[in-house]
């Protein structure tokens, strides 16, 4: 009984360790007010910083699908960088583990066609791609309406920073989503536990009065 009770354990493990966790937007930010701020996701560690010193960085509502045709994502707000990056506007990911990152952007004109998305880490550049409106694809919803669909740009990434610019232009950033290897969130999730917090078997804080598997110091614990 008590093999069969570990093999069950480490199968819901393993179906928790390739979770997403996504930064997106869901209310409106007035420019210059992100300057210096760090939005964090739901996964430790992982978060986007940034820098807007000239006070040009909003976030505004707009509505656009990422994805394939088959399975794509709709979201209600992007964040304008409200021009080229330099020292002073910029962004940058703290990535907790190895994994993939995925960026869902678009330029919001399809006169621009020269307006690239670069990212870089450790001096190593990742993607350097023109970013078009013309790469969308268009789809008919399930209320017989069209759509389009962009594309969402994904790169393997360790652990570390990973800096975003755009050094033609303007881009508007609707989510940030990470997907961490197997390997790299089980390590991250042992070294969380040696701060006295448990967690449940899907990597979610517990307080002292939960019931059932907790993981406490990096081993699992059947509490009653």
């Amino acid at each position: 009984m008590k093999k069969l009770f570990t093999l069950a354990a480490l199968v819901l493990c393993a179906l928790t360790l390739n979770a997403q966790t996504t930064i997106s937007f869901s209310e409106k930010k007035a420019a210059g007010s992100l300057h210096g701020q760090t939005i964090t996701s739901t996964l430790d560690g992982f978060s986007l910083t940034v820098t807007d010193t000239k006070g040009k960085v909003a976030v505004e509502g707009s509505n656009a699908r990422f994805g394939t045709a088959e399975s794509n994502t709709s979201y209600s707000y992007r964040l304008k960088t409200g021009g080229k990056s330099s020292d002073a506007n910029n962004m940058s990911i703290t990535i907790p583990t190895s994994g993939t990152l995925q960026i869902c952007v678009r330029t919001g004109s399809n006169s621009a066609t020269n307006r690239n998305l670069v990212l870089t880490q450790d001096g190593k550049e990742l993607y350097n791609e023109v970013v078009q409106e013309s790469d969308a694809t268009q789809i008919t919803l399930d209320d017989g309406k069209t759509s389009k669909v962009y594309p969402v740009i994904s790169v393997a990434v360790g652990k570390g920073t990973v800096d975003i610019t755009y050094p033609t232009g303007s881009l508007n950033f609707y989510a940030f989503i990470f997907t961490p290897t197997a390997t790299g969130i089980n390590s991250t999730m042992q070294t969380k536990k040696a701060d006295g917090v448990e967690y449940n078997l899907a990597g979610q804080r517990v307080d002292k009065n939960y019931k059932g598997i907790v993981i406490s110091d990096g081993k699992k614990v059947i509490r009653k």
